[in-house]
């Protein structure tokens, strides 16, 4: 349900991943601790949804409800969505913690997905079928299927942090920079069977992104934050995934762009949507025509106004430069190992 004053709720919808599984590497700094996937499960009980055998697994803070059928995949996903749930709640700044456990739905096929869908969804489940590969995530219940252990667990990651933030945070994000956050949660490696999450490790948003910035396809900063990704994906085929690869450049780029400048705005983002003071504070600092049309339709730059004091046509040639930066030749290396392609340059 809306909260009065909030940004518009988002529901959000996965897409297709391409990523292969990084081999295991030393943990670079910022990275956040791996949990072991062992100690995570604290009760499993049978449960059975149209015909399919399953089971409901709680951890701390999930109900997992599954069809799966794949041992490797079953047994790292609730350590995975427990580390997951760490990585968004340190990651950036301190956040905090769901007040009560969130509801995951692993099926195994798509057509149990499809079923599922349809009894949680009702009249509105239509427009999630048409989803193609993947899953959703909405009111703070996550709903995905198997398409292969790396992809689903990354789909989670995504689709996780838009369950946390539907259902701990008092006031939703602008859609930018929550698909953004989403996509910068996605990365991870695997230490044995403990998932390491590292925002820059993401070869499908960092080859997308190097793609389309030397095809010339990438968004203006101020055509960017007005777009949702159901606009993006109605455009040619590769328009969705370069959406979420230049929001995802641009959550790293509020979170390390021009020496960080741009960091102590985006820690007072999340505080505020968290606690139920951004609303206010943009109603305040833009007025209410501006500011209202900010928090009505989650799009615009009226939150980086707000916080940043600059526009997004402002701070469009510094995230282009940022962009060029983060592509240059050599900066690939450094996106396998997990690195900041910034913070490793020589000299």
């Amino acid at each position: 349900m809306r909260r009065r004053g909030a940004l518009t709720p988002i529901v959000t919808v996965a897409f297709s991943l391409t990523a292969c599984s990084s081999p295991s590497a030393p943990r670079p700094a910022g990275a956040s601790a791996p949990g072991p996937s062992e100690h995570a499960v604290l009760s499993a009980e049978p449960w059975s949804f149209a015909g399919a055998d399953g089971q409901i697994v709680r951890t701390r803070h999930y109900r997992i409800f599954t069809t799966e059928r794949e041992a490797v995949l079953m047994g790292r996903l609730p350590g995975f969505l427990e580390s997951a749930l760490a990585h968004y709640r340190t990651a950036i700044t301190p956040l905090p913690a769901p007040a009560m456990r969130m509801d995951t739905y692993l099926l195994d096929t798509r057509p149990q997905w499809a079923a599922v869908t349809r009894r949680l969804m009702g009249p509105r489940a239509e427009r999630f079928l048409q989803i193609q590969r993947g899953g959703f995530a909405t009111g703070g219940v996550g709903v995905f299927y198997d398409i292969g252990p790396f992809d689903t667990l990354a789909v989670a990651a995504h689709e996780g942090w838009h369950q946390y933030t539907q259902r701990t945070f008092a006031q939703g994000l602008p859609i930018w920079l929550e698909e953004g956050l989403a996509a910068y949660m996605e990365g991870h490696r695997w230490d044995g069977d403990r998932p390491i999450f590292l925002p820059w490790s993401n070869l499908e948003r960092f080859d997308r992104l190097r793609a389309a910035h030397a095809a010339g396809e990438l968004l203006p900063l101020s055509r960017l934050v007005e777009t949702a990704p159901q606009e993006a994906g109605a455009g040619s085929g590769d328009a969705l995934v370069t959406y979420y690869a230049q929001v995802w450049a641009l959550a790293h780029y509020l979170a390390e762009g021009e020496g960080g400048a741009h960091r102590s705005a985006l820690n007072a983002i999340l505080h505020d949507a968290a606690g139920g003071a951004l609303a206010r504070a943009v109603l305040v600092r833009l007025g209410p025509a501006e500011g209202g049309r900010a928090l009505r339709t989650g799009r615009g730059d009226g939150v980086l106004r707000a916080y940043l004091g600059r526009s997004a046509a402002d701070l469009d040639a510094s995230y282009a430069r940022f962009i060029d930066a983060v592509v240059a030749p050599g900066s690939r290396g450094w996106v396998v190992q997990g690195r900041s392609p910034l913070h490793n340059r020589p000299g």
